[in-house]
């Protein structure tokens, strides 16, 4: 569910920054996703599991929730997650999960709509204003990230690289696009604190009962 923002407390600095061919705002940073390779070591679904916490992060933060539809702002109550998928060497396709309210139904749905991709094979071209877009690059470690994009399609984007084993650690570098507009610098701190904050709380949020 979306409602309109009529009086959007940005406004001036969302027109200046759209304004230009490029209006997002892009940051590569390093996280520590140790908890998470450690649980997913015995439980797999590292995809979805990244992805979960990251939609957890995002869905506690307005920034990540507004969208510009029709000339218009608008707020969503709600993030669902939106995964890329290979289909094969040459070609990608795409698909969504809803923010359930635990993890195990979240990964549940994850596998039943991973499942259904793989037997249909079909790269689904519509978009959802409401959700967030998630990838990663597995094959190779990136400094920084700048992708694709439309401006007039103000969707977040998160994109992870290879892991990287430090001193016992397990890291990954992690790119963020969101639109200036909507976002500084700032938000993009409270973000990565949220997350961080939730990473390493994992035991509590993934629930005893996945053990």
């Amino acid at each position: 569910m979306k409602n309109e923002v009529k009086d959007f407390k940005r406004k001036e600095l969302f027109d200046m920054y759209h304004e230009r061919s490029n209006p997002f705002l892009f940051v590569t940073t390093k996280i520590d996703i140790t908890n998470i390779v450690n649980y997913c070591k015995k439980h797999k679904n590292y995809y979805a599991t990244i992805g979960y916490f990251i939609l957890l992060a995002a869905n506690e933060l307005d920034c990540f929730k507004y969208r510009l539809e029709n000339n218009k702002i608008y707020k969503y109550d709600d993030l669902r997650a939106n995964f890329v998928q290979m289909i094969d060497d040459d070609e990608i396709g795409f698909f969504g999960c809803d923010n359930k309210s635990s993890y195990k139904e979240f990964i549940n749905e994850f596998e039943q709509n991973q499942d259904k991709f793989f037997k249909e094979k079909i790269s689904y071209d519509s978009i959802d204003e409401g959700e967030v877009w998630f990838s990663c690059t597995p094959w190779f470690e990136f400094s920084s990230l700048v992708v694709p994009f439309d401006k007039n399609i103000t969707v977040p984007q998160f994109i992870w690289s290879k892991f990287i084993e430090e001193n016992d650690k397990v890291y990954t570098n992690l790119m963020i696009m969101v639109h200036h507009g909507f976002a500084d610098g700032n938000h993009v701190g409270k973000f990565l604190k949220l997350l961080n904050e939730k990473i390493d709380n994992l035991d509590a949020i993934v629930g005893k009962e996945v053990h």
